[in-house]
């Protein structure tokens, strides 16, 4: 009975920091929205800007977007911020190419630091449910790979899972490789899409007068969603 309490309590003060976390950013984010608005910096968010800075830095540029790609996605920022700016500045076969290697990089990333740094941490951390591909990606390593990253693309929980898990080096990586092209394609060409109407409808432009109200709200939702999933997560905890 001890040992149910304890783990009870122990899961609820996992589920209780990452909410707390999200809680806080949502916060944060609603605070940073407000911010630009106030100050202005809006005006220096036009992806013409962003697209003259990028360009002068030249390949490193190039290199600093992978590398933010890979980096942070694994932490929680969504892939979709880096795929569907890579259009506003890069021509759409740099911009493809480009995500294509960030994609993998996220990949490459949490592969390693879940499998030669964070390991049993990770590991006490996954779903059950996650840890029962672990032989099926031992003994078909390439095929179950391929198939995760078509259905579940990047996301962090699989990452995190596939470093931990026994599948060898080099299947991963030819599967990764394969698995994410026809998502980031199919991304990438809708931020074509975009980055064409964001070239009609100039950001400077845009009514943020009218808009930011609406997006703080956003904010703040996102927010009161997440304390309901925590008082909701709590109660199946304490029973």
């Amino acid at each position: 009975m001890s040992r149910v309490v304890g783990r009870s309590c122990a899961r609820l003060d996992r589920v209780d920091r990452a909410s707390l976390w999200k809680i806080a950013f949502a916060a944060l984010l609603a605070g940073a929205i407000a911010w630009i608005y106030a100050s202005g910096a809006y005006q220096e968010l036009d992806p013409a800007n962003m697209r003259v800075w990028f360009r002068k830095a030249g390949p490193w540029g190039g290199v600093l977007f992978i590398a933010a790609y890979a980096c942070l996605q694994p932490f929680g920022v969504n892939g979709l911020v880096f795929l569907l700016s890579a259009p506003l500045i890069w021509t759409p076969t740099e911009a493809f190419l480009l995500n294509w290697a960030g994609t993998v990089g996220t990949g490459l990333f949490s592969f390693l630091v879940a499998r030669f740094v964070a390991r049993d941490w990770i590991q006490e951390r996954l779903p059950p449910r996650i840890r029962r591909f672990d032989e099926r990606l031992q003994t078909n390593g390439f095929r179950t790979v391929f198939l995760l990253r078509l259905i579940f693309y990047t996301t962090p929980t699989v990452q995190w899972a596939l470093g931990v898990s026994r599948v060898s080096f080099v299947p991963f990586v030819a599967a990764t490789v394969l698995g994410v092209a026809p998502f980031t394609l199919m991304t990438t060409l809708v931020g074509i899409r975009v980055a064409k109407w964001i070239e009609e409808h100039p950001v400077a432009t845009w009514p943020w007068d009218q808009l930011w109200p609406f997006l703080i709200l956003a904010a703040v939702l996102v927010a009161a969603i997440g304390v309901y999933i925590l008082r909701k997560w709590r109660a199946q905890a304490v029973e």
